[in-house]
């Protein structure tokens, strides 16, 4: 077990800022890169992952939870989740599309009317995608088209039109995902949601308080709590312990960090506060976890 998480990121060198492979391109490059870190093992994404299943199915852990994949399944996978392949890669066929941050950079190429602001939100959404859930469209076709741009030898335009079908492919499943999300909802919430989200991602070891984040949002306490309770059910309060939690769970499980020094890497100022709020929400005590895991 590694001491800290490890941490994978994009290639920097990669022109294309997109990458895209069959199952077995993939399953040859995960054994080759065992070297860097085990993507059989527990590790921390800087991008953005798609998995898109043709043929048989396949299990992908994120975040502590397993998903099942059936022919036409397609899973989101986040930057900042932890993650890992599971070995019955080999045993199904498929398309992985990995790439960074670039569409989420100001929505670099969507118009303004336009965010992807269900996709990629584990947090109020159900991150796969079932072909019954797409009635007559599909997502494997432009996912098959995406791979042989990827791979022609015909640089012209390559990234415009990769870019172009990765739009295609994004909004597509946004539109599957606006269908199934819950009804009068408007975006301003939605956006003051993923706002939330993002601060909090960045801020957690500095402060669990609620009424700060909605300071620094510029919003009410009580706007911020009814919105957190619309998306998903849980107080803001509970929404941030929610948070932490995972946190605190994927130090646990993904390095060889003491209890002591996951505290501080979490904002607690005394390890048996931390043990104190862990073992409150999720029944166990932090080392209890780890060795279950």
């Amino acid at each position: 077990m590694e001491k800290d998480i490890p941490k994978v990121a994009f290639a920097e060198d990669h022109k294309l800022r997109i990458e895209v492979m069959n199952f077995k391109q993939l399953l040859e490059k995960l054994l080759k890169s065992q070297d860097d870190h085990n993507p059989f093992e527990p590790h921390k994404i800087e991008f953005y992952i798609i998995l898109i299943v043709t043929k048989n199915t396949y299990t992908h852990f994120v975040d502590f939870k397993s998903y099942a994949l059936n022919e036409g399944s397609t899973l989101f996978i986040t930057k900042n989740q932890v993650q890992y392949f599971t070995d019955n890669l080999r045993n199904a066929a498929g398309t992985c599309i990995i790439f960074n941050s670039f569409f989420d950079d100001k929505s670099y190429y969507l118009s303004k009317n336009l965010k992807l602001n269900r996709l990629f939100n584990y947090h109020i959404e159900n991150p796969v995608i079932h072909q019954n859930e797409m009635g007559n469209d599909s997502l494997v076709q432009i996912a098959q088209q995406l791979h042989t741009e990827y791979h022609n030898t015909d640089g012209f335009a390559k990234s415009e039109i990769l870019s172009s079908l990765l739009q295609v492919l994004l909004l597509k499943a946004e539109r599957v995902k606006e269908h199934r999300s819950i009804s009068g909802i408007k975006n301003h919430w939605l956006e003051t949601f993923v706002s939330f989200k993002n601060l909090l991602e960045n801020e957690y070891a500095n402060t669990r308080n609620s009424r700060i984040y909605a300071s620094k949002l510029l919003v009410s306490y009580k706007f911020l709590n009814d919105i957190v309770k619309r998306f998903t059910g849980k107080t803001a309060k509970v929404f941030i312990d929610d948070f932490v939690t995972i946190e605190i769970k994927r130090y646990l499980a993904s390095t060889s960090l003491s209890v002591k020094e996951i505290s501080y890497k979490t904002g607690f100022e005394e390890p048996a506060n931390m043990v104190k709020f862990f073992k409150k929400n999720t029944t166990f005590t932090p080392l209890k976890f780890r060795q279950q895991q």
